[in-house]
């Protein structure tokens, strides 16, 4: 017969259980929306998801991954901004030709939902650029950059976060790739010809000055910004643009300026 103070012995030899030994929880457990979180947006497995003030859940909307079978796909995305004020999904149904050679017909609906998870706009010529995201937020959401597909062509729009047009490069024949810095005030579009070199269009939103770079004339075909308004490929610095006193202040006078445009045309009269 062991004792109680064999038994403790052996259990300090043993040491302490390992979280690995624990059982893994069933998928569909682990797939569950937590009850209570922290405020605000956040996605988890195929649902973006909204916690009020309390940390309880008030919102949920299902996403749904494309159906890739037959000549009709139908698919729903959506993403959260870097502040978790904002959420966002495009809805896509398309139709093919037989063997998914060309598409026929394309309809889309882009929805950004604000904190109490109503609709706050929406556009239904966003689409997705042939990498990432259809948009691109600033880290405090502030400002974003939307990729849309018109009959002209792809273009890349910058917006405040309730709607209203800042600026806009385009129409392109394809749109690849998008990204905005952080502090929403440079944006950057790659775009392309076909049988030609892509082309990098860079943007200063509170100037509007533009300035386009051969992707052939770049370390790897790739460059970034930053906050600074500076360009880099690689080690090099390919150019940069010309920043005022303050960044920021210019930054926020131009959104600032677009949402009370916004504001006042959403006013009841």
């Amino acid at each position: 017969m062991i004792v109680p103070a064999a038994l403790a012995a052996l259990a300090l030899i043993a040491g302490p259980a390992r979280a690995d030994d624990a059982p893994a929880p069933p998928p569909e457990l682990a797939e569950m929306a937590p009850s209570r979180s922290a405020p605000g947006w956040s996605r988890q497995a195929n649902s973006l998801l909204l916690y009020g003030d309390d940390g309880s859940l008030a919102v949920e909307i299902p996403l749904h991954d494309p159906d890739d079978s037959g000549t009709a796909s139908h698919e729903t995305l959506g993403g959260v901004s870097p502040d978790a004020r904002l959420a966002w999904t495009l809805d896509r149904r398309l139709v093919w030709t037989p063997g998914r050679t060309k598409v026929l017909e394309s309809r889309r609906a882009f929805k950004i939902y604000g904190t109490s998870g109503t609709e706050l706009w929406h556009d239904d010529a966003a689409d997705l650029p042939e990498r990432g995201a259809p948009v691109q937020f600033s880290a405090d959401g502030r400002t974003l950059l939307l990729a849309r597909r018109g009959d002209d062509g792809w273009s890349a729009e910058a917006r405040s976060w309730l709607g209203a047009t800042l600026t806009a490069v385009g129409p392109f024949p394809r749109l690849i790739s998008m990204a905005l810095t952080p502090n929403g005030r440079y944006a950057l579009a790659r775009w392309g010809v076909p049988d030609k070199s892509d082309t990098h269009t860079f943007l200063d939103l509170a100037t509007r000055a533009r300035r386009d770079v051969q992707s052939s004339d770049l370390v790897l075909g790739l460059a970034r910004i930053g906050d600074d308004g500076v360009v880099r490929s690689g080690s090099k610095v390919v150019f940069a643009f010309e920043a005022p006193v303050s960044t920021a202040a210019a930054v926020s006078a131009s959104t600032a300026a677009a949402v009370a445009v916004s504001t006042e045309a959403a006013a009841p009269r």
